[in-house]
């Protein structure tokens, strides 16, 4: 068991996950509105339903956030894992043929589902599997695989959409998908940590539930970030290619890289201000509070990101903005889960953070039906960013608002690897 945590065995099994989130949520999520532009024309439905299926997207993946936990109570994380992810490349095949609208929402909405399925029990995998010492590290990395995918789709739609057009690339990232749930299932065997991680179970505890200690102003606080950034961030990348094409008039290049730039800063952000987070000072220095620092740096780069995109800016400032939204966006959420990790109990932190998910995803869902309707309505996706910009705004001002994590009763820097 101590070999299992040293030595090249824990970094195979980060790049492996992180590999798995780059899959089903890179290509299953948000390759989606990328693509959305061109699928619209040849099927034929318009951005208000466009809106409608992403809110249930979000709505599928905050149930299966947690289904997937007593399914991988009862049947083992990994083969949850493994078994979402062999459905995502399913998944994203039928979207290859797919010729109705309806049908693509019922695909997108199961993906979703895929997703949530690989990312709730793989947080399982992690405590058993990693030195606690590099846990937050790894979490980092493997939270970044987004990221990771999102550079992918930048990198792949241009050359594939100009030669074969839009079905190729969901067609080629299933294939993609399909070769990795091959080498999860070799590598874990060859690992030997296959039977370890199908029983790497959480705990079926229940702990009693303290309705007034939920209802502190410490968690009402991370409730409404966690409301507001899924608000505000989740439209953002739904309606941002349609916005750079339709709006902007910017091209379909120019949207790929910006794509790029945000895959690029988002796969390194994660790692970063997970470091920021984790930061402790040296004995006899005056303590410093890391992780408030990184909630307010990642929620004033969103505000960043919200605001020029609102401004109807040309290539450079959109490229700008891409790249603040990448180091702001993707790690927010996490960095809240770890928040809650390092102020609570174990047992208090997985009920904090199930309704701190549920509220990311209602804001995502809530933001995106205001979204399509906003196009229906005015014809522009401006509005969509600058209630963006305002839902931003307010979650800095929150963020500062935040208690300290040195004031917190108990530290619990593993409850994120336990939660999810």
């Amino acid at each position: 068991m101590d070999d299992s945590r040293h030595g090249l065995r824990p970094v195979v099994l980060t790049l492996l996950l992180s590999a798995v989130i780059a899959a089903t949520y890179g290509f299953g999520v948000y390759l989606f509105p990328v693509v959305l532009p061109e699928m619209k024309h040849e099927i034929g439905f318009g951005y208000a339903q466009a809106g409608y299926i992403t809110a249930a997207r979000q709505i599928a993946n905050v149930a299966m956030a947690l289904l997937s936990g007593l399914a991988a109570s009862r049947f083992g994380a990994a083969r949850v894992m493994l078994a979402a992810t062999a459905l995502s490349a399913v998944g994203l095949a039928c979207l290859a043929f797919a010729q109705d609208a309806w049908l693509v929402g019922v695909v997108m909405v199961a993906l979703n589902a895929c997703a949530a399925a690989t990312w709730v029990p793989m947080m399982a995998l992690v405590a058993p599997l990693i030195d606690e010492r590099h846990q937050a590290k790894a979490i980092g990395v493997i939270g970044s695989g987004t990221n990771y995918g999102v550079l992918l789709n930048g990198l792949l739609v241009p050359a594939l959409m100009a030669l074969w057009g839009w079905r190729s690339v969901w067609l080629a990232t299933a294939l993609l998908t399909a070769a990795l749930s091959v080498v999860i299932v070799l590598l874990f065997a060859r690992l030997g940590t296959s039977r370890q991680a199908a029983s790497a179970r959480p705990r079926t505890t229940r702990p009693r539930m303290e309705v007034r200690s939920m209802l502190s102003r410490r968690w009402l606080l991370v409730y409404a970030i966690a409301l507001l950034s899924g608000f505000a961030g989740v439209p953002f990348v739904t309606y941002f290619s349609a916005y750079a094409h339709d709006d902007l008039h910017l091209g379909l290049n120019v949207t790929a890289h910006a794509w790029a730039l945000v895959g690029l800063a988002g796969a390194v952000s994660g790692l970063a201000l997970g470091m920021i987070g984790d930061a402790r000072s040296a004995a006899g220095q005056r303590q410093r509070d890391g992780m408030r620092t990184a909630l307010i740096s990642a929620s004033i780069l969103l505000l960043c990101a919200s605001a020029i995109t609102a401004s109807r800016p040309g290539v450079l400032a959109l490229m700008i903005a891409a790249v603040a939204f990448g180091f702001s966006f993707f790690p927010l959420f996490g960095l809240l889960h770890a928040y809650v990790g390092k102020t609570s109990a174990p047992a208090f932190a997985a009920i904090v953070c199930g309704v701190c998910e549920a509220s990311f995803g209602v804001g995502g869902a809530a933001g995106n039906l205001i979204g399509g309707l906003c196009k229906s309505v005015s014809g522009s996706f401006q509005p969509v960013y600058v209630c963006a910009a305002i839902a931003s705004l307010l979650v800095v001002g929150l963020t500062w608002f935040v208690p300290g994590v040195r004031r917190a009763p108990q530290a619990n820097p593993c409850a994120l690897a336990n939660l999810r």
